[in-house]
């Protein structure tokens, strides 16, 4: 008996502190507390206001559980997701080495796809002729640009292709794969890349 009268008292005093909770973040009106505990709906002992949250219907919103006034602005501010970028501009995280190859090999796919689109298209518009006279004509009108241009097709070509070797070694030998190792092959990869890249600009076809 002893044990159930105060299992009693406590939860007589647990109700009486949520019933105080209510009435102490619920917003009152000008008739005071009694006047808002007649305008909510009753869970438990706890009031909830009958258009909580809904600031467009006149509802209080949250603000009685301390939401800033500002708090539209804040959720404008916020960064978006992947937050790579903090509301100040400056990035959240480190780009290792490593993530730079991933993100270069997922770029250069993009590119070598444009690349073959645009060369098909030329060729579907004028014929099978169509786009060496293209490149031809580019080389007659701008050879400045030339090795620069050759600079730009090549090394996507190289690098995705280097890239999907080491893949492949990944996938069929599952090595290479911790942090040193991916790291170091990476560094190997910026590097053959960009030598293979300037032998092929620098060749004359």
């Amino acid at each position: 008996r002893r044990d159930t009268q105060a299992v009693m008292q406590a939860l007589l005093r647990q109700t009486s502190k949520a019933a105080g909770r209510a009435a102490l973040f619920s917003p009152s009106p000008p008739g005071g507390v009694q006047s808002c505990l007649g305008g909510v709906r009753h869970i438990g002992q706890v009031g909830v206001p009958e258009n909580y949250g809904q600031i467009k219907d006149g509802g209080p919103g949250t603000k009685f559980l301390g939401t800033p006034d500002n708090h539209r602005e804040l959720l404008a501010r916020r960064p978006i997701s992947p937050d790579v970028l903090d509301i100040d501009g400056k990035a959240h995280y480190k780009f290792p080495i490593v993530a730079l190859s991933s993100i270069t090999n997922r770029v250069t796919g993009c590119v070598l796809s444009g690349a073959v689109g645009f060369g098909g298209l030329v060729s579907v518009a004028g014929g099978p002729e169509a786009l060496p006279a293209f490149i031809e004509g580019y080389k007659a009108l701008v050879p400045i640009l030339v090795f620069p241009t050759k600079m730009v097709f090549s090394f996507p070509f190289v690098y995705h292709t280097l890239g999907g070797f080491r893949h492949i070694y990944w996938d069929k030998t599952m090595k290479g794969i911790d942090n040193d190792s991916a790291k170091m092959s990476s560094i190997a990869l910026f590097v053959a890349s960009g030598g293979l890249t300037a032998a092929l600009a620098s060749y004359t076809f």
